[in-house]
């Protein structure tokens, strides 16, 4: 019966005949989207959550790879803009803002605002990564007592209104298609829901709502007011870009190149 040792020997001679066969290169497929990838740039290097170097110094996984920063800028691509890619690869700060859809309901008998835009226009690709809804008791019984900012606070989850969410432009698609209770649209996209991908809305497109009261409201006016967590990178300098100049700097600057099927796809060449 071999021995440890003899075991780890027989392994040692297998992985050098592999090596002979498969030299090691800093070329590297990434699934479907990546051909290759070179090396990670310094700054890359130099930045210790990047690396993979946890802040607090708990015993994170060292990661000389530079795992996480390919896996962020693969994540851009996936989710089809080169643009955040390149902005990822670049190592350029992403800044939030907030982007806001408002439905009144200035009267119990109101049961229906339609079409109500969003109050920010997109001017470039933007990662939204979350999105929450409040009702404001606007009425004049708002904040009379205790009980009653109690109520309004529950009421958030139970009030009864329902919307549908639409993406207007290129492309257009719409999120939900029939009313559906607020809480539960937006539950999909906080807490134990949170989206698994983010999304990514580019300055073609904007977001559409409409609200309904499905029950009778019990005071108005209601202001319902849903908000969009957004970034985009610092600064206007991927505001022109094309992709398919972010997928050559992205190549050329940080040694990242896309597959065929995947450029013909986003630069509308299949």
């Amino acid at each position: 019966m071999p021995t440890d040792k003899d075991l780890l020997e027989r392994f040692d001679a297998l992985e050098k005949k592999v090596q002979a066969i498969v030299p090691e290169s800093p070329q590297r497929a990434r699934g479907g989207i990546v051909a290759g990838v070179g090396s990670v740039p310094d700054w890359a290097k130099e930045d210790p959550v990047i690396a993979g170097i946890a802040r607090t110094g708990l015993g994170a996984d060292s990661d000389v790879n530079g795992t996480k920063f390919y896996d962020e800028v693969i994540e851009m691509l996936s989710l089809g803009s080169p643009r955040l890619a390149l902005a990822k690869g670049l190592g350029v700060t992403f800044v939030p803002f907030v982007i806001n859809i408002r439905g009144d309901f200035p009267s119990t008998d109101t049961t229906l605002v339609p079409d109500v835009g969003s109050d920010v226009k997109i001017v470039q690709d933007t990662l939204i990564d979350a999105a929450l809804v409040r009702i404001t008791n606007q009425s004049n019984i708002a904040n009379t007592n205790v009980f009653q900012t109690l109520s309004d606070f529950f009421f958030n989850w139970q009030s009864g209104i329902e919307a549908t969410l639409d993406v207007q432009g290129a492309p257009r698609y719409t999120v939900a298609e029939t009313f559906t209770p607020l809480a539960t649209l937006f539950d999909c996209g906080n807490g134990s829901g949170f989206w698994p991908k983010k999304w990514v809305m580019t300055y073609q497109q904007q977001l559409f709502m409409s609200f309904q009261a499905s029950v009778t409201l019990p005071y108005a006016p209601l202001d319902v007011c849903v908000t969009f967590r957004a970034w985009v990178p610092q600064g206007d300098a991927f505001t022109e870009l094309t992709n398919r100049e972010a997928l050559d700097r992205l190549a050329k600057r940080c040694g990242i190149v896309v597959t065929d099927a995947y450029r013909k796809r986003v630069l509308g060449d299949v």
